[in-house]
């Protein structure tokens, strides 16, 4: 895992339906050079995405694993016609989270409460949403992000952090469009409501994830 992120992320917007087709077909069949390949190109967006709503990076390596895993076992059960290649990641990605985060939450308590200025929950690796400032805000903005409850957690991930609409996001959480719309609408105020709080409300108010707009 190491120096992965340092590998360009692929969006939505970068799938190509027919290569992912191509290159599935082919893992069918036991290519393995498919499957490497299909792998560099998905493994920084998905594990970003597991980073962001774990706060943990070894959560999010193993992770990462699992869901390639489930994709190479059965890659036939992925359908083109329900959306990108992406989503359905982000869909397995997303179950394989909190599954193991239900596992690991006792012990992460555990930690946390012999870490001298801890917060409710792990801040998690070094670059986790290194983009939205720098220093001491970003921390501060992370330890908000990651003490939301895990409905606002996930759609703040999907849309302010991976840029997905509401749309794709819906289609990962399996949910309405205007429930994706009230979760972010939720999950913003509460943030400002703790930045403010903070102290940060003003100096972050037109950050990607409070200003983020579909």
């Amino acid at each position: 895992m190491t120096g992965l992120a340092c590998l360009p992320e692929i969006t939505v917007e970068d799938h190509n339906a027919e290569d992912d087709r191509d290159l599935l077909q082919l893992i069918q069949t036991g290519d393995e050079q498919a499957f490497v390949e299909l792998y560099r190109k998905y493994q920084p967006s998905v594990f970003r995405f597991c980073l962001h709503v774990s706060g943990s990076r070894h959560v999010a390596e193993e992770v990462l694993q699992e869901t390639f895993v489930t994709l190479i076992r059965n890659p036939g059960k992925y359908d083109a016609e329900r959306g990108p290649l992406l989503l359905y990641l982000f869909g397995i990605a997303r179950r394989l989270v909190w599954v193991r985060r239900r596992r690991e939450r006792r012990r992460d308590e555990l930690f946390t409460s012999l870490e001298e200025g801890a917060t409710d929950l792990p801040i998690g690796g070094p670059d986790l949403l290194s983009r939205l400032a720098h220093g001491e805000q970003v921390a501060r903005v992370r330890e908000a992000v990651l003490s939301l409850p895990r409905k606002y957690r996930e759609v703040i991930a999907l849309c302010a952090l991976q840029e997905l609409s509401y749309e794709q996001a819906a289609r990962v959480v399996g949910c309405s469009i205007g429930t994706i719309r009230s979760r972010m609408h939720r999950a913003k105020k509460i943030l400002s409501q703790k930045l403010t709080e903070d102290g940060l409300g003003q100096s972050v108010q037109r950050s990607s994830i409070l200003g983020y707009a579909p």
